[in-house]
C-alpha cells in the first residue's frame, strides 16, 4: 500500500499534470499533424523509436529545452542506424577528415563520430541527397548545441510573414551565427492568444537609408515559454521531415502499429 508521503506526491503530480496540461499537450500534438514514421524493425531501430517517442512526449508536455536536445539525439541515432545498415550492405565506408582518410567498418567506428561528421558521411554516401534536409539537420545541431552549452535560442518577429532565430554555429575561434526563418502562419494556431511583448531599447536596430544613423526599428518577440515552445516545435517538426527522407514515407497511424515507438513508453511503464 502506498504511504502518506506517496499520496502527497501523487496529489502534487495530479495538480501539476492536470486537465490544463493535457489540453496543452493535445493542442501541440494536433498542430504537429502527427503521422507515424515507418522506421522498420531492423537492429538498432528500437532505440530510434524509443527516443522518438520520448521527444514527442517531452515536446507535448512543454519541456522545450529537453525536446530540442532529444531532437538532436534522435537525428544522431537515426543516422547511426542508417549508416550501420548501409555499411552492412556496401562494406566499409571511407571517411575523410582534416585530410586524413580512414575506413569505418563497425558500429563502434560510427559511434566515434560527431554529429557533424555523420552528416558529412551521409551526404557523401547519398543517404541524405537534398540540400534542404542537410541544412535542417545542421540547424537542429546548432540549436541543440546552444541549448546544451548556453541557453535556448528563441524566435523574434522579423516582418509580417516570418519569425527569425539567431543561433551560434560554432564555439571554436571566431563565433559565427546563422539565421533561421519560420513562417508565422505555420505556428499561428500554436501560439494563438500569445501577444508580442513591447519593444525594448536593446531590441531596436538601425535601418539604413532613412536619414543620418538610419531609422529605428523595433523587433518584438514572444514571451518566455511561448518563445521556447516555437524553438522546440521547429526542432521536432524538422527532425521528423529528415526522418521521412532517411526512412520510408510516413503512413497513417491506423495502418501500421507501433512504428514510431510511442507505445514503447507505455510498455515500460506497465
Amino acid at each position: 500500500m502506498p504511504g502518506r508521503c506517496t499520496e502527497k506526491h501523487l496529489a502534487t503530480l495530479r495538480q501539476r499534470y492536470g486537465e490544463k496540461r493535457l489540453r496543452e499537450a493535445a493542442t501541440r500534438r494536433e498542430h504537429l499533424n502527427y503521422q507515424r514514421i515507418h522506421i522498420g524493425d531492423g537492429p538498432g531501430s528500437g532505440r530510434v523509436k524509443f527516443l522518438l517517442a520520448q521527444m514527442h512526449q517531452t515536446y507535448y508536455f512543454g519541456f522545450s529545452e529537453s525536446a530540442c536536445i532529444l531532437a538532436g539525439t534522435v537525428l544522431e541515432q537515426a543516422l547511426i542506424h542508417r549508416l550501420e545498415g548501409w555499411m552492412a550492405r556496401s562494406g566499409p565506408l571511407a571517411f575523410m577528415k582534416a585530410g586524413e582518410k580512414r575506413w569505418l567498418q563497425t558500429k563502434g567506428d560510427l559511434l566515434e563520430l560527431e554529429l557533424v561528421d555523420m552528416l558529412d558521411l551521409a551526404r557523401a554516401e547519398g543517404i541524405i541527397r537534398d540540400g534542404r534536409s542537410l541544412l535542417l539537420a545542421h540547424e537542429i545541431r546548432w540549436i541543440r548545441n546552444m541549448v546544451v552549452h548556453e541557453k535556448i535560442p528563441t524566435f523574434h518577429s522579423r516582418d509580417e510573414k516570418f519569425l527569425e532565430l539567431t543561433v551560434s554555429k560554432s564555439r571554436r575561434g571566431r563565433v559565427r551565427y546563422a539565421k533561421i526563418l519560420l513562417e508565422k502562419e505555420e505556428v499561428r494556431t500554436l501560439v494563438d492568444g500569445v501577444a508580442s511583448r513591447p519593444p525594448e531599447p536593446a531590441e531596436q536596430h538601425d535601418v539604413p537609408g532613412n536619414g543620418k544613423g538610419g531609422a529605428r526599428r523595433a523587433r518584438s518577440s514572444y514571451r518566455g515559454g511561448a518563445a521556447a515552445q516555437l524553438t522546440a516545435y521547429f526542432c521536432v517538426s524538422r527532425v521528423r521531415m529528415i526522418l521521412r527522407g532517411l526512412f520510408n514515407e510516413p503512413t497513417s497511424e491506423g495502418k501500421t502499429s507501433n512504428e514510431s515507438g510511442g507505445s514503447l513508453l507505455l510498455w515500460q511503464e506497465s
